[in-house]
């Protein structure tokens, strides 16, 4: 074998290990499919197989080995036999078989008899796509809240003071325009030990607002309400004040804020074809990350 056909045999024997390990993944099995493995049989000799996964069920170990041929015309009755001769002697395992073409006369049959699992593994082709979606075309819309002079988010603060004092001092400071707390789109909540709990309130009050199912309008009022949120009033001065907010009353629009299109391809999604030689079941294998 050539330098060029043996790096193509090994780049199958990767997508076939990859393949099988995202098959086991999606099953919710938390499986390693190791590649290139030496296993000794019971005669004593060392066996190579190209992609193999153990298990164990009932206390008993078992393996799967595949025996991966790139090969541009349709596997032989004697490859097939070769490979059942490897799984005898090992003992104790299921085997498959994938190949990128096909399987001659004979071979379902034999492997049908003694279990052996027929794939056909490769890159799609138009024809796989047949009474398939292939290309979905998504327009995405939606509905956010409004924030433009015309149209403002308002919120009212409802206090909890902790005592009338309190009560009485956060007025007096009001009156005399000493109460101070950043712009309110800069504006955090904090803990009652002066820590930052929140985003600014730009940030954080959108995502509280109910906008799910809201036609495009408004205005529409919704209340609040918290626990253990403070507005820290002051800050840095003398008369600093941490007083606790009980609710907050906002009243805001919704508008129509995006409308996207999404392209999915189909050719871009799958990685690779699967099909089984015996059933005709194919499944799409995906991209990693995809």
């Amino acid at each position: 074998m050539d330098a060029e056909l043996f790096a193509e045999s090994i780049e199958y024997e990767r997508l076939t290990q990859s393949v099988y390990q995202a098959i086991l993944r999606r099953e919710g099995q938390n499986i390693e499919v190791l590649h290139n493995q030496d296993v000794e049989g019971k005669s004593g000799v060392a066996h190579q197989v190209d992609v193999l996964w153990r298990f164990t069920v009932a206390g008993v170990n078992h393996m799967v080995l595949i025996e991966c041929k790139n090969y541009a015309s349709a596997l032989t009755l004697e490859k097939v036999r070769n490979f059942f001769a490897i799984l005898h002697d090992i003992g104790n395992c299921s085997g498959v078989m994938v190949t990128r073409t096909g399987y001659q006369s004979g071979v379902k049959q034999f492997a049908k008899f003694y279990g052996i699992g027929l794939k056909l593994l490769r890159q799609p082709i138009p024809d796989d796509w047949d009474g398939k979606i292939k290309d979905i075309q998504l327009n995405l819309t939606f509905n956010g809240v409004v924030s433009r002079d015309d149209r403002l988010v308002k919120v009212r603060v409802k206090f909890a003071a902790k005592d009338a004092q309190e009560e009485k001092l956060l007025k007096e400071l009001q009156v005399k325009g000493r109460l101070s707390i950043p712009s309110p789109p800069d504006l955090v909540f904090w803990s009652n030990d002066k820590k930052v709990i929140t985003n600014e309130l730009r940030w954080w009050l959108p995502s509280k607002l109910a906008v799910a199912g809201k036609a495009v309008g408004g205005p529409y009022k919704q209340a609040i309400p918290l626990e253990e949120h403070y507005l820290l009033f002051n800050v840095g001065e003398a008369d600093e004040i941490l007083a606790k907010v009980a609710e907050l009353e906002a009243e805001y629009y919704v508008e129509e804020v995006d409308n996207s299109e999404i392209l999915i391809r189909g050719e871009e999604l799958v990685e690779a074809i699967l099909k089984d030689f015996q059933s005709g079941e194919v499944e799409y294998v995906k991209h990693k990350g995809k």
